[in-house]
Formats: structure tokens, sequence, C-alpha cells
């Protein structure tokens, strides 16, 4: 059973029978979903099929491993084609695995485990396919949370642990009307001369899957500190801190070339600053004025803001 989906104006096909697999798919992809009859105007990125087990391929390089929202991930390809194996944490024994061409738009996967595992897997492959199918169209997964004011998004990137999702806590409660688009994974593309984000059916431990987008109006690196200070960053020092924070292949040369071209492009239409912040309410009123989100008249004893809004039940880490 194929079902269609588009994110940030990219079509993309789930194909599978698996009617527990989809019913758990259907909570993250159900806003993005849309008829065959209204995707046929756009090109399919990639379409991943669900199959039985199939065969490893014997001659494929082991390329890398590296974690990906929780899962260990082998990456092995051959000349022409890619093999992506998820592991079990604990034996390392494979639970998943995809093959694909290495344009990656026709792949196909076998699922192991409960209905929920059979979810994390396929999930994973699909988020791992947007990301690399999509740098070929101007177009990134981010890891950053996103939060827009007045029109426009902001993208707050930093290791994981060092405080994204605080920070845009911090926003929705002392920044009055905010909103949170994504909290982990969202997609930034160049469309007609602008900067978009995208909200996307991956958002990491909070369930923020909005079919929303906004012009970008900075992105913001976040560093812990004693003081909260904020400042613009030059080219080189942008460069470095996007980079580290979109997905990427840096052995495959055709796709880091075309990452690297767009976060070029990307730079030359945006600005980009460094944070140095503490968890607390005036970092955010420090920040949402550093990039000219907020003149702060409107809150200016940080009262919390009844005007900011999150989505209906998602959960910010203050409130767990």
């Amino acid at each position: 059973m194929a079902k269609h989906c588009i994110v940030a104006g990219l079509h993309f096909v789930i194909d599978t029978d698996d009617k527990e697999l989809l019913d758990l798919l259907a909570q993250r992809y159900a806003i993005f979903s849309c008829s065959a009859s209204a995707a046929a105007g756009v090109p399919v990125l990639f379409a991943l099929h669900h199959q039985e087990r199939f065969e490893p391929l014997a001659d494929a390089r082991l390329m890398s491993e590296f974690e990906c929202e929780g899962a260990w991930c082998a990456y092995a390809q051959t000349d022409t084609q890619v093999q992506i194996t998820l592991l079990d944490e604990t034996t390392h024994e494979p639970c998943a695995q995809m093959q694909c061409g290495n344009d990656f738009q026709d792949a196909r996967c076998w699922l192991s485990g409960r209905a929920g595992m059979r979810e994390y897997c396929y999930n994973n492959f699909l988020m791992m396919l947007f990301a690399f199918a999509s740098m070929d169209r101007q177009t990134l997964l981010f890891h950053a949370s996103v939060i827009e004011r007045n029109g426009k998004a902001y993208l707050f990137l930093a290791k994981s642990g060092t405080g994204k999702s605080t920070h845009s806590t911090l926003w929705l409660k002392h920044v009055p009307g905010c909103q949170l688009v994504n909290d982990d994974n969202p997609a930034v593309g160049i469309r007609n001369g602008q900067v978009i984000v995208y909200g996307t059916p991956w958002s990491g431990k909070t369930p923020c899957y909005r079919n929303i987008q906004f012009p970008v109006g900075g992105f913001v690196q976040i560093t812990r500190d004693t003081t909260n200070h904020i400042s613009r960053d030059g080219v080189v020092q942008t460069f470095a801190n996007l980079l580290t924070s979109c997905s990427g292949v840096k052995w495959d040369k055709r796709l880091y070339r075309a990452q690297g071209d767009t976060l070029a492009a990307i730079i030359g239409l945006v600005p980009a600053y460094t944070l140095g912040c503490t968890p607390y309410r005036e970092a955010a009123v420090v920040c949402a004025q550093g990039v000219g989100a907020w003149d702060g008249s409107a809150d200016a004893d940080f009262t919390k803001n009844a005007q900011s809004m999150k989505p209906a039940g998602v959960t910010l880490p203050e409130e767990k």
C-alpha cells in the first residue's frame, strides 16, 4: 500500500502492507500525507518499499558507523548502491536494513521486531533518505529547535544536551507571540531566493509534527555561559556552525559538494549569531532582541506570556 507525503515541497512515497506499521507512522506523517492525484504534479524524490528480508550486498564497503536518533547505523556502499543497517545496541546484530541506488531515489528495506521497533527503524530510514536525497534540491535537514515570531523563524543550534529545547521553552514562556515549529529536525530550503524552514515528521523526543513553513530570520549557535550575550558571526564561523548542524555524508563527494553549495547560499541570505546564555528567562530576551525578533516593550518585567503558543499535546522540557 503506497502512501504519498510532501515535506518541504518534496514528494516521497511510503510503501508497506504492514497495517500496524502504517498506524504508528500516521502519528507523524498523517499531516504531511496527500492523495496520489494531489501529489501527481510534484516529482517523486524517493520511495521506500518494505519487503521480506533480503541478502546484504556482498561487495559493500563499510564507509562509516554513526548514531542516528538513538540507533546505531552502519553505512556501506558499492560503486552504485548504498546499504544502511540498523544495529541492536546490545548485541550489535542487524535489526533492519535498507538498500538503494546512490541517488537514494528507489529504496527497499526489511524490518524485524515488534510494531514499535519496526516503526522506529522505518521512520529512521525515511529521515535518512530525505536528508540525502534532498541535498541536490537545495534542501538540508538541520539538528535544531525552531521558534517563529512575527512571520520569521529562528533556528537554535547546539550539540545534543546543550539546551536547544530549553531555550525554545524560554521563548515560548517569555517572548510574546511565539510558536514552536519543530524541536529537532527541521528542513531548510532555498526557494525563489529565500531561505525557508519547514516543519517535518522528525522532531526528536518532542512530538511536534507540523506542516508549516516560514522565512528564516536567523541561525543562533547556543553555548552555555554564566551571563547572557549575543554577537553576529562572520562567514567562516557561520559555515562551520551550520555544517556541523546539518545532516550530511562527508565521504560522498557529490552530496558533500551539494551540501556546501547550499550552505554557502544560505549564509549569503540569512544572518547567524552565537549566544552565550544561562537556562533562565533573561536569555530568551537577550536573544530575541539580539536577532531583531522583539524590542522587549511588551513584557518588560519578564512575566509569563500567555499569548505564546505550542502545539497541542507537546510537553516542553520544564513541564516533564
